[in-house]
């Protein structure tokens, strides 16, 4: 009887360590980090750094303004918010040069770290303004009328709506999602990645051309191949699933 009692007691406090640590991972605490800064004359952007959560509207009707805040997730986002002051991280920056946005959003959190640590990133930029993004990982939502987007990313969750004249998409482990909402017939789309999970659709109908060049490829086009139309998709990798639409 008394070792029943002793490993339902085990029982019990793993349980509710389990549910105390479910219950830990959805507090999070938000620090900012930089900005709000004002982005009246920039035309182009460039993300740099580790990893980091993205979003970047081309909006005339909304402020021109980007802001960097650090969120902190787990464990981490109670001991910080309890008892100590450092941010998550703190290095992440921004500044203009000439027309340009630098954004670094800073280094990997460390191995031992308390807590999850990621680096937000919020921009509204003019309508035809370029976008570079240059990360180990990257989750990128992009929505508005831009002239180039380029992203690499060893590692990417990418998702587009609007209109852009030329999408560059490249890195390992990589999925996008690319809606246009109106085309001008001088599209040019690349997307490139070892294990590729790639879709691009057309709300308006229009003649296109595509090439695929994977080792392994699913290819499901509701739009037929046109030599020489644009938008001119490239897609190319290892292991390669495409939806044209």
């Amino acid at each position: 009887m008394r070792t029943r009692n002793i490993l339902l007691s085990i029982a019990g406090t793993v349980l509710a360590l389990g549910l105390l640590d479910a219950a830990v991972a959805f507090i999070a605490t938000r620090d900012s980090v930089a900005g709000p800064l004002d982005l009246s004359h920039v035309a182009r952007i460039r993300v740099e750094g580790a990893a980091s959560d993205i979003v970047i509207t081309a909006r005339a009707d909304a402020a021109l303004v980007a802001e960097m805040k650090g969120e902190r997730r787990g464990w981490g986002a109670v001991w910080h918010s309890g008892w100590f002051s450092g941010g998550c991280p703190a290095q992440g920056s921004m500044r203009i040069d000439g027309d340009t946005l630098i954004v670094d959003v800073g280094r990997a959190a460390r191995l031992f770290d308390w807590s999850d640590c990621m680096m937000e990133f919020s921009a509204n930029l003019k309508p035809e303004a370029a976008v570079v993004i240059e990360q180990k990982a990257a989750r990128a939502r992009l929505t508005g009328d831009f002239s180039v987007v380029d992203i690499r990313s060893d590692a990417g969750d990418l998702s587009f709506e609007g209109h852009a004249t030329e999408v560059s998409i490249s890195g390992a482990a990589l999925r996008a999602r690319l809606v246009y909402d109106r085309v001008m017939q001088d599209e040019t789309i690349a997307i490139a990645g070892r294990m590729l999970d790639a879709s691009v659709k057309f709300l308006v109908p229009t003649p296109i051309s595509y090439l695929i060049d994977a080792v392994a490829s699913y290819v499901d086009s509701a739009l037929p191949n046109t030599p020489g139309a644009k938008p001119a998709i490239t897609i190319r990798g290892e292991m390669v699933r495409t939806r044209i639409e």
